[in-house]
């Protein structure tokens, strides 16, 4: 019977992907594990594309929500269920889903391999201690050194096309072969065309972003959505150093939209809980980085909900 995998298709997912296939598939992969990427929003709706004969499923790196929820306990009856995240709003989950017989590995670690790493006692070669590095500087620990190239150039090779599978199936198997990847041209053709993309996102939210209480908002139309793809939680993070102002990027896709938020005084999880809560939608993430996702919810609508919950933390509430 196959294991699957399912994790968040981002820099930190990917390895953490690689890790416990390393040390827990390397003899079922590729031939007897599924392994599949998402992004936390889709998740649910990728948790039914696995196998119906599993032994295992594996959920790496995502942040969990009721629809997660509710679409893994029907699969615990029938197979192994291990959960391993870092993301702090999955931890209201942790305990339905001990009662459910999974496995959850929950910290707020700076990352879901450094997590991994340390509750399940990895013996990790050098290589792998570098990427678990890696995967820490993608996810906002500061460095100034060669693995922080690195972890660019990662990120933003994902970044360039998010839904490109083939490509982070790629970069599992160049990291199980230990491949340096900051030599791979793949990976640096790649993450070139996201940064000139990038800069010019940055400059369009620098043109347009608006300054509301102490927060600098950003909107996008579906069709610059579109363009930037993959590149819109890297620009945050960005324009929110870059600027020193806390930045809130609103952003309409198809049938939804979506409220990304970048903050260093540590306000971005609960706004958008409370963002989530008055119109109808989901979130999670970090306190510093979060996003809440809007169903069928007209962009004008999102703005001005967005602009009440700012004027009510203004006032010293957000109820």
């Amino acid at each position: 019977m196959k294991s699957a995998v399912i994790c968040h298709g981002d820099c930190d997912g990917v390895i953490s992907a690689f890790l416990y296939i390393k040390h827990f598939l390397r003899d079922a992969y590729p031939s007897k594990t599924e392994l599949i990427f998402t992004q936390p929003w889709r998740a649910h709706l990728d948790i039914k594309k696995v196998p119906k004969e599993i032994s295992e499923l594996v959920m790496l790196d995502i942040a969990l929500s009721k629809d997660i929820i509710s679409t893994m306990i029907p699969l615990a009856s029938k197979a192994k269920i291990v959960v391993i995240d870092h993301h702090i709003s999955s931890e209201e989950f942790v305990a339905e889903l001990t009662r459910i017989g999974a496995k959850v590995i929950w910290s707020k670690a700076t990352s879901t391999p450094k997590l991994m790493n340390e509750t399940l006692k990895l013996n990790t070669n050098p290589y792998e201690a570098i990427l678990i590095r890696v995967a820490d500087i993608c996810e906002g620990v500061e460095a100034q050194d060669e693995l922080s190239k690195m972890a660019d150039l990662i990120k933003l090779s994902i970044a360039r096309d998010p839904g490109d599978t083939e490509f982070l199936h790629f970069l599992i198997r160049s990291m199980l072969r230990g491949n340096n990847i900051i030599n791979l041209e793949e990976v640096t053709k790649r993450a070139a065309t996201a940064k000139w993309l990038l800069n010019k996102l940055l400059k369009l939210m620098r043109d347009r972003a608006i300054l509301v209480g102490d927060y600098l908002i950003t909107t996008l139309t579906s069709s610059e959505s579109r363009i930037y793809a993959g590149l819109l939680g890297i620009a945050s993070t960005e324009f929110t150093k870059e600027m020193k102002k806390d930045a809130i990027l609103i952003r309409e896709e198809e049938g939804k939209v979506v409220i990304t938020i970048r903050s260093s005084r540590k306000n971005a999880l609960t706004l958008c809980k409370v963002i989530a809560e008055r119109l109808g939608g989901k979130f999670g993430g970090h306190v510093e980085a979060a996003s809440a996702t809007l169903n069928n919810t007209p962009l004008e609508k999102a703005q001005l909900g967005v602009l009440e919950v700012i004027k009510n933390v203004r006032r010293g509430t957000t109820t």
